[in-house]
């Protein structure tokens, strides 16, 4: 547990991450390296083992970015095996009502707040050196380990308002407008204006919930980081490590082929 995301995230302050799907610790370095305040590794689009996984979450919390895991599923093993190879947070896909917000705080938690496994072994307990104070790494790890819940399904929306208002909440919702064009009948249309509508609905609950639940976007640049952050999502997050390389090599062949007059 070695960033204050969680804190950051209570406090209000506006945070900047990236997605990461392709499968280098390297890449993860470098984007920690550049400042990202966090990593999202993505094991629902892309999925890689266990030791890919470990050394990209070794790679960013080494550089001080958290390192996020997006799990496959909303499944107590998935979410175990990331938090056992030290992931500094969880997001959960398809998040459609208090229940799965509920199971997946049972997999994260420790008890007596959820369910989740003990071992004082593993990487996330520093391979048994925190065994003699392994009550209060348990504490820490439930009050410092957010968790972000993707909000990508039309009956998402629709349950909102139960979501926010549940005992047990999210730390973070995090919109995925794609899947929830899909699932509102217009895919690859993230500015529809049903989409959008349904993107309001859930940043409205979000700011109106007791208290405020911070939102997570997806941006592609500037304009659009401050157009969600003036509608109060303090949470950013680029597309992917993908996106960055193939933006970053598209213009640098642009650039000397303009030198080169070619």
């Amino acid at each position: 547990m070695d960033t204050d995301l969680k804190s950051r995230l209570d406090a209000g302050v506006p945070v900047v991450g990236s997605l990461a799907f392709l499968p280098s610790a390297d890449l993860v370095e470098i984007m920690a390296l550049a400042g990202f305040d966090f990593v999202i590794i993505d094991q629902e689009h892309s999925p890689k083992n266990w030791e890919t996984v470990t050394h990209m979450i070794r790679a960013a919390s080494l550089r001080g970015a958290a390192p996020l895991v997006r799990v496959r599923e909303n499944a107590e093993k998935d979410i175990l095996g990331a938090l056992e190879s030290g992931a500094g947070g969880i997001v959960v896909p398809f998040v459609n009502d208090p229940a799965d917000v509920r199971r997946a705080v049972d997999a994260m938690r420790y008890p007596p707040e959820g369910r989740r496994g003990s071992c004082s072994v593993t990487r996330a307990a520093e391979y048994g050196r925190l065994r003699p104070v392994f009550l209060e790494h348990c504490r820490q790890a439930n009050r410092r380990l957010p968790l972000f819940a993707l909000i990508e399904d039309a009956a998402a929306v629709r349950n909102i308002d139960a979501i926010v208002s549940a005992d047990t909440r999210p730390d973070v919702l995090m919109i995925g407008r794609s899947d929830l064009a899909s699932s509102l009948g217009r895919p690859g249309q993230v500015e529809d204006p049903e989409v959008l509508a349904a993107t309001q609905r859930v940043i409205e609950a979000a700011r109106n919930a007791t208290p405020a639940i911070p939102v997570c976007m997806v941006v592609y640049g500037a304009d659009e980081a401050a157009r969600w952050l003036g509608d109060d999502c303090r949470v950013l997050c680029y597309p992917s490590d993908s996106a960055l390389f193939m933006g970053a090599a598209q213009a640098a062949v642009a650039a000397i082929r303009q030198g080169a007059g070619a």
